[in-house]
């Protein structure tokens, strides 16, 4: 069946009860990441120089204040913690455990990242041996944008209690991680603890996660979407300003070099009180949007987006660095001054070409974006969810460790230290591998399993 065949049976066989806005955020969200890391790029290079990035926030403080339109991933781990609440409680009807849970996250996630890794460790072995000096840079940020992939298995890894802590206390739960990302960030600027910044990796975005309980248990559609909407979109709006008026924290949500206090690495209050009102202006918007998602050809787009979203995140930061190259390779021998006229309209005639590429390597590596449909769970299982576990956190370090390494230093090994821990391109892939290994084993039905639905046959 052809993609485009499966996407129309997709769209046709959809209940009426699913949530399709939902769906479209999440497509969203990702869309917003590749524009705006296409934006906000500045490659510079010159004869006899190696190519280096910077980041136009850097450049020009204006454009600050567009990443708080362009930053989106709070909605994206907000609709997580919807997903997650959803997917685990129907894992659980079916005799499903943590194991088989994982072994779904794990395959929407790492399946396509491993096809990524492998890719990329192969090119950079080559490049290492050739051009190690002037492509180093290069081979670096290209490891970057998993980060996102680790920190959201987080999340992923520890829904399952989270969710659980939801359904005891409520809004205790979610109050408790904001006190907690609160304390961090005292400890951190008032009494000089900065080794204590990085748990805020976890405070932070599993506060954000656990709003989409409150959206998957009924909470908002109860106290009503807008008026909760509104309550967000104010409070939230009104404890970003206090932040930033008040205290040490600026208006940009995406980190550049030179600023005094990141919000984005590792994360801030700051950017908590900016995801709180960024879902609440999603929840202001479901309505209309709903209605314009009911039709065909929108529904249709949203599905198509839906299925190859993850390989497209994955692959575009190899399109930018392609084009960026062609670029290089064909024009003039230095590059436009960031932020400059020549610049932005640069950016303006690369616009095409970037998504051109992006769309070619989507074709060809989409077949990896989805783990194939499993007919059986294992169930419920200490050992199970032990090396399930085991799984998730080898996925968590191992895609840590390329944000900080990327995949340079392939041959001589290059190390870099993530929170103290010494890490390598190579360890950081045989990391992420084992992840894959780990929730296979752990997510595999036994033979009784595995022979139960002919047995009842």
């Amino acid at each position: 069946m052809s993609a485009g065949a499966s996407a129309d049976a997709i769209a046709a066989a959809t209940p009426a009860a699913r949530d399709r806005y939902v769906d479209f955020l999440r497509v969203a969200a990702l869309g917003g990441v590749i524009l705006g890391h296409f934006v906000m790029a500045v490659v510079v290079w010159s004869p006899g120089s190696a190519v280096s990035f910077t980041n136009i926030l850097a450049i020009e403080p204006w454009t600050r204040w567009g990443t708080l339109l362009l930053q989106v991933m709070p909605v994206f781990f907000a609709v997580g913690g919807f997903a997650h609440a959803v997917a685990w409680r129907s894992t659980t009807r079916r005799g499903g455990g943590y194991a088989d849970f994982a072994a779904a996250r794990i395959g929407r996630l790492v399946r396509p990242a491993l096809v990524y890794v492998g890719t990329w460790m192969m090119l950079g072995l080559v490049i290492d041996l050739v051009w190690r000096d002037a492509m180093g840079p290069v081979l670096q940020i290209l490891g970057q944008l998993l980060w996102f992939i680790g920190i959201y298995l987080i999340a992923a890894g520890l829904a399952p209690l989270t969710l659980r802590a939801h359904e005891r206390w409520g809004a205790r739960a979610l109050v408790s991680l904001v006190a907690l990302a609160a304390a961090v960030d005292l400890l951190r600027l008032a009494a000089g603890v900065d080794g204590v910044k990085w748990l805020n990796f976890a405070f932070v975005w599993l506060a954000i996660h656990q709003l989409g309980y409150f959206y998957a248990d009924g909470t908002v559609d109860r106290y009503g979407a807008r008026r909760v909407g509104w309550a967000m979109l104010g409070g939230g709006t009104a404890g970003l300003v206090a932040l930033a008026v008040l205290g040490p924290y600026g208006v940009s949500m995406v980190s550049y070099d030179g600023e005094t206090l990141s919000n984005l690495a590792p994360p801030t209050v700051g950017l908590l009180a900016f995801g709180v009102a960024q879902a609440g202006a999603v929840l202001l918007l479901r309505e209309r949007a709903t209605r314009w998602l009911a039709r065909p050809g929108v529904w249709r787009a949203v599905v198509v987006g839906g299925s190859v979203a993850m390989t497209a995140f994955l692959w575009h930061f190899t399109a930018l660095v392609a084009v960026n190259g062609a670029y290089w390779w064909l024009g003039p021998a230095t590059s436009p001054v960031g932020g400059s006229p020549g610049w932005w309209w640069l950016k303006v005639a690369m616009l095409v070409p970037f998504l051109a590429l992006v769309l070619i390597l989507v074709v060809a590596f989409r077949r990896f974006d989805r783990p194939p449909a499993r007919s059986q769970v294992a169930g419920p299982s200490t050992w199970r969810a032990a090396v399930a576990g085991l799984g998730v956190a080898s996925a968590v370090v191992g895609m840590i460790g390329f944000a900080a390494v990327g995949f340079r230093g392939v041959v001589e090994l290059t190390v870099v230290r993530v929170v103290g821990v010494p890490m390598t391109a190579v360890s950081a892939a045989l990391f992420v591998a084992a992840s894959a290994v780990f929730t296979a084993v752990a997510a595999r039905p036994d033979r009784t399993t595995a022979e139960a639905p002919r047995a009842l046959a």
